[in-house]
Parts: structure tokens; C-alpha cells; sequence
């Protein structure tokens, strides 16, 4: 076979074209909600936001699970809107629809008969039992009763009440814990994703449904939210056939799978984890199942086959591995090459929230993607409003700038820029890139900016198909021919610090209020 045959076989449909299944998940986002769904970041912060969401989230990806609120029937009504994936509601939410006379006396009545009647009327293998803030507050013993409870289907109890949430101070910490790793990625942060209720509903999976399994060889189990990346048929598709020819096979995809496969979880030899370890870490306890994070370091072509070789390494297939790695690098690289062409005569401003990732983005952007970008200009607006000192910011900033003269990288690094910045910056560059979906604030000012807040999904896939996917998605953006975009959103007088919340009055004050209470929270 020659070298064009090869290369046309493992490259996947669409990502030549820039068509591939994470185009139209913008593009059909975009029809029924004239938003692209990198803004429902905006959503989950400032919308459905609490651990019951994310427990909901994580069982409804479970094929023959169902969620079972226990709860006032409010909480149940706003958790059918996933914030991911706002076309998609859930369906089938059943609640106990808790009362004023249940918080006095107690829900357990209600519940019990609320398990009954919800297996009766769907019939699920899996039951998960979801408490409200009010459960918490009213210490119903449901997760002792169920014990007494036989039904034809496996019951977990989630702890998903809001009341048990993370510290005010989380978020600092996890930023001090993130800048250190910046500088010495040889020693990854252990944080723990507290209080998100995704965490928690992994936890509860491992510890209440997980059965003990005869280990089968060079297997593997991979962390996956299959609403929460973009293009997961594509990616799924491409590692496990990387895997295969490396001589390995995915067990099961985590939470993505039956309920079957989440107990024969531990037959696997690894997990991959891309989130919180907590789960990871009660499975090698319990089952003395190894894992190996996906961190935000693996992020650009050659930290890519960096991961891969380091999964190679947990089963000994060295060099098995470094053939099909070096096969697929060298695939990716051509792909890149071809694209990069259509960047290297234009110049580029990038504005991004200061976050987990924000110099590693950076620094595949310009050595991976080859994008001459002139200016980085980041948002610490958002951090600073939750809870995250001025000195963990500083460092965050300093720490940034130091990397990037590290590795070379010629550009002009701003901080929190005002509107008129901007308008100047985008006067001195072709396009401006925005990392993070706020582009309505500005395009009211005349500035048009490039949508690319799938960076983060794209660049952290398992494999290299993530950055030619995105290579082919600018490209596409460029040489669209625009007319100047005047949407709906972008005439409302918006707060520049804590957008997409209106400048008004009562939504400041309300703003204000909950960040007041936030603060006066214990750790």
C-alpha cells in the first residue's frame, strides 16, 4: 500500500473538510438557539449550577439509568434543561415532589413509593437517587432505607445535595495548584473536584454498582462525557484504533456505557481519567485498578505522543506503541502543515479567561497550529470575582509571561483589556480569536471576533485529530464571507466584568448578593 492509500485510510471523515461531527454540533446549536455552544459555559456558571446538575448529568449518560429526584418538584423542572447540550432535555426526571409537610415529618415515605411507581412506569436497570439541598437540610435517612427496598433494578444513593459544596477559597487553591504545574508539569496537580456533583456521582458508580471481575489483559477504561466534548463519535472512533494497533482494547467508556459495562468496570487495567481522581483512586483502592490522568500539559502534537507513549508504557508495549504514534504523528503533521499555509500571511489576536490551561493553549496555537499570533489578551475579571486573591492572580500572570518568553514566543500578553484596547488591537490584526464565546460584548463595539471556544475539547482529545479538526475549522471561518453581524444579544447593555449578566441594577445587586453570601461561607 502506498504512502497516499495509508494516509487517506486512517484519516477520518470529515476532518480533511473541516465538516466532521463537531461542525455540526456548532452549527446546530447555532440554528436552534443563535448561540454557539461554547457559550453555555455562561450557562452553567450563572444558570443551572448546582451538584444536583451534575449528578444528573453523569447518570443520564448511562444507558438503562434513570435519576430520581428527591426533592421539591421545582429542582426537577429546571434539570431537564442540560446546560451542554440545550436542544437535548431530559425527558424522563422523576421526583418525589417534596412539600412543606415532608420537610417537617420527613420524605422517606414518598420516596420509597416514589422508587416503586418509577420502576413500574419506565423500568430501568439502574434507580439513582438524587437529594435535594432540602434532603440534605432535613437529614432524611434515604440512603439507609433503601437497603429495605427490593425492586427488579439496582438502586445508588448519590450525595448530590447542594448544601455539601465546596469551600469559598476551592477556587484559589485550585489556581495556586495549577500555576505551580504551569512551570513543573513532572509533578501534576491532585486536586479534587468537589461539590460539582459529577465527581460524586462517579464516586457512588464505583463504590454502590462496581462488581469485582477477573482482569482481562491490555485493556483500558477511558473517562468520557460524551455531551460535554464536541465530536465524541470522531474521537472515539480514532483512539480505538490508535489503542488496537497498539495492541490494546477499551473495556468501556466512562460514564458513557451501560449499566452492565459500569459493573464489569474492573476488569480493565487502566482507567483514563480526564477530570477528578477521586473515582480513579476508590477503583485501585477497591479493585487495584492503575490509572493515568489525561492532564492539560498532553496538549499540542508532541505532548499528544507524549500521553500515548506513556500509555504504551503502563502495559510494557514501548515499541509496539512508538510505530502506530509515529504513523499517526506524522499523518497529523501533513494535515497541519496544509492548513498552516492559509495562516502564516495574516496576524492573529487571541482573547481568553484566565484559567487551568491558558499557556498551554497558547503554546499550541503558535508551535502546533503555526497561527502568527501578535497579541494574548486574558480576562482575570471572572477569577477575581470568584473568590481568587490578587496575589494567586499575580502569579497566575507572572507565571504565564515567564512561559511564554521560555518558549519563545513573540507576542504581547494583556491583561484584562477595556473596550477601547480592544478596538485598538483589533484595528493592528486580521482576525481576533475568542477563546471563550463573549464576542457579542464586543461586536456591539464594531470589533468582529472568530468564535474558537472548542480549543479546549479539540486540543484535549486522545489523539491528534483534536488539533486538525480545529485547523480546519479556522481555515473554514476565514474565508467565510461575513456581513457585518449585528445579533439580538450584542444590543443589551452588558456588565464587562461578570458578562452575560445585563448591566442593570437589580442584576448587579443580585450579583453582588450572592457573591456577598458566598464569601461569608465557611470552609
Amino acid at each position: 500500500m502506498n504512502s497516499k492509500l495509508q494516509t487517506q485510510d486512517i484519516i477520518l471523515p470529515g476532518i480533511a473538510k473541516g465538516n466532521g461531527s463537531v461542525l455540526k454540533d456548532l452549527f446546530r446549536d447555532l440554528v436552534f438557539n443563535g448561540i454557539y455552544q461554547g457559550t453555555t459555559w455562561q450557562l452553567h456558571r450563572y444558570g443551572i449550577n448546582c451538584k444536583l446538575s451534575g449528578a444528573v448529568f453523569a447518570i443520564t449518560e448511562i444507558q438503562g439509568a434513570l435519576p430520581l429526584i428527591h426533592g421539591s418538584i421545582g429542582c426537577a423542572f429546571h434539570q431537564r434543561l442540560t446546560p451542554r447540550r440545550m436542544y437535548a432535555p431530559i425527558y424522563h426526571l422523576p421526583c418525589t415532589n417534596l412539600n412543606e409537610e415532608d420537610v417537617i415529618f420527613g420524605g422517606e415515605d414518598k420516596l420509597r413509593k416514589k422508587i416503586f411507581e418509577t420502576y413500574q412506569k419506565y423500568h430501568p436497570e439502574l434507580i439513582a437517587i438524587l437529594p435535594t439541598c432540602v434532603v440534605g437540610v432535613t437529614g432524611d435517612e434515604a440512603k439507609w432505607m433503601m437497603k429495605d427496598i427490593q425492586v427488579p433494578c439496582d438502586l445508588i444513593y448519590i450525595q448530590s445535595e447542594g448544601f455539601a459544596h465546596r469551600s469559598r477559597e476551592s477556587l484559589d487553591v485550585l489556581m495556586n495548584t495549577f500555576t505551580r504545574t504551569w512551570t513543573d508539569p513532572t509533578t501534576p496537580p491532585l486536586y479534587e473536584i468537589r461539590g460539582c456533583g459529577h465527581e460524586e456521582a462517579m464516586c457512588s458508580l464505583v463504590d454502590q454498582l462496581m462488581e469485582a471481575q477477573d482482569i482481562t489483559e491490555n485493556t483500558i477504561n477511558v473517562e468520557a462525557f460524551t455531551r460535554f466534548n464536541y465530536g465524541w463519535k470522531t474521537e472515539h472512533k480514532e483512539m480505538t484504533r490508535i489503542f488496537h494497533d497498539m495492541g490494546l482494547s477499551i473495556n468501556m467508556t466512562f460514564p458513557k456505557c451501560t449499566v452492565d459495562e459500569v459493573k464489569s468496570a474492573p476488569a480493565a487495567q487502566l482507567n483514563i481519567v480526564r477530570r477528578g481522581t477521586r473515582w480513579a483512586e476508590q477503583m485501585r483502592k477497591e479493585f487495584g485498578t492503575d490509572y493515568i490522568r489525561k492532564q492539560f500539559f498532553y496538549s499540542g502534537i508532541d505532548s499528544i505522543e507524549t500521553f500515548l507513549r506513556d500509555v504504551g508504557s503502563k502495559f510494557d508495549l514501548d515499541g509496539e506503541a512508538d510505530e502506530v504514534i509515529h504513523r499517526d504523528k506524522n499523518i497529523a503533521l501533513q494535515q497541519l502543515e496544509e492548513h498552516s499555509k492559509a495562516f502564516k500571511n495574516s496576524e492573529f489576536a487571541l482573547f481568553m479567561l484566565g484559567f487551568f490551561s491558558t499557556p498551554y493553549l497558547v503554546r499550541t496555537y503558535v508551535l502546533d497550529l503555526k497561527i502568527p499570533l501578535k497579541y494574548v489578551c486574558v480576562d482575570t475579571q471572572w477569577l477575581k470575582g470568584h473568590n481568587v486573591s490578587d496575589k494567586t492572580i499575580g502569579d497566575m500572570t507572572n507565571t504565564i509571561e515567564e512561559l511564554f518568553e521560555k518558549w519563545d514566543l513573540d507576542l504581547e500578553f494583556v491583561i484584562n483589556p477595556s473596550l477601547k484596547k480592544m478596538r485598538e488591537i483589533a484595528k493592528r490584526v486580521d482576525y481576533v480569536l475568542d477563546d471563550h464565546s463573549i464576542s457579542s460584548l464586543y461586536e456591539k463595539e464594531g470589533i468582529h471576533m472568530i468564535n474558537t471556544s472548542i480549543d479546549n475539547y479539540l486540543f484535549s482529545r486522545i489523539g491528534f485529530s483534536g488539533l486538525v479538526e480545529f485547523a480546519a475549522y479556522l481555515r473554514q471561518e476565514m474565508m467565510r464571507q461575513r456581513n457585518p453581524r449585528k445579533p439580538i444579544i450584542s444590543m443589551f447593555e452588558h456588565d464587562e466584568t461578570y458578562y452575560p449578566i445585563l448591566a442593570d441594577k437589580m442584576c448587579r445587586a443580585s450579583h453582588e448578593m450572592w457573591s456577598t453570601m458566598w464569601g461569608l461561607r465557611s470552609g
